[in-house]
């Protein structure tokens, strides 16, 4: 298994509330809201709190461990809000790769996985968002989507509400596979066939990585984008490199705790 993992501000933005985590078995993106460093907090700590469940929960399949993590961190992000004002209505989309014998995601909001396999872009999640919900019911056409103006208003995130419904789901993946995680400062600027174009090809993860940011940036990068890129070149083991996560910590800074 080869990957990098990638995240800008963008052009726009003055802080990048995305976080990222990528350690060869686990990989995350999430995607916060709130301003006021709300959402960068909200991002980061989901991510720590899930890290924290899911190795506390080895042994428990891993569907089981993913619901449980979101759960987790949804509800501890919801409290966080609830006893500091700075930091009421803050939130996160959330989605997860667990990679052990297989793949299996879990995901919550608009951030997205994708797979790429023998040249083609296949999305593997489901937006929880007013568009994709107009979209499902016959109101809008996928392309009338991207530029609708209430795009970015999201039906399900974590934090927002006390309880949240995660999906969760196993797929089948095989040896040539590339998959992408990312926000929708990237997957909201970037057409399926610009994505297939980069991510579908033979250079490195990293390259592809900077590449797919580097796009976003060009159609105008007025969010915050975040790509986490995984080849699998083998039979999947849950193998891979050292740990490279992104903001995971300065969450607890921030409020203070040990």
């Amino acid at each position: 298994m080869r990957y990098a993992a990638m995240s800008e501000k963008g052009r726009v933005r003055e802080n990048n509330e995305d976080s990222f985590h990528a350690d060869g078995r686990v990989f995350i993106v999430a995607d916060g809201m709130g301003g006021h460093r709300a959402g960068e907090v909200a991002s980061a700590a989901a991510i720590e709190i899930f890290l924290d469940f899911e190795g506390r929960h080895r042994d428990t399949p891993p569907l089981e461990r993913l619901r449980g993590g979101i759960l987790e961190a949804n509800h501890a992000i919801y409290r966080m809000a609830e006893d500091d004002p700075r930091f009421a209505g803050m939130g996160t989309t959330f989605t997860a790769a667990l990679i052990e014998e297989g793949l299996y995601l879990g995901h919550v909001g608009d951030s997205r996985a994708y797979m790429c396999r023998k040249g083609q872009l296949r999305l593997l999640t489901r937006d929880h968002s007013l568009v994709e919900r107009m979209v499902d019911e016959g109101h809008l056409s996928r392309r009338e989507a991207r530029t609708h103006p209430q795009r970015n208003v999201i039906l399900r995130a974590l934090g927002i509400s006390r309880e949240v419904e995660a999906d969760v789901d196993a797929v089948d993946v095989m040896p040539g596979d590339s998959l992408l995680l990312c926000s929708d400062g990237l997957s909201g600027y970037l057409e399926d066939g610009d994505m297939e174009a980069i991510l579908c090809t033979r250079e490195g993860p990293d390259r592809r990585c900077r590449r797919l940011v580097e796009a976003a940036n060009e159609r105008g990068g007025s969010d915050n984008i975040t790509a986490v890129v995984i080849d699998l070149e083998s039979e999947v083991d849950g193998g891979g490199r050292a740990a490279d996560a992104g903001k995971r910590s300065r969450w607890k800074r921030i409020f203070g705790r040990k």
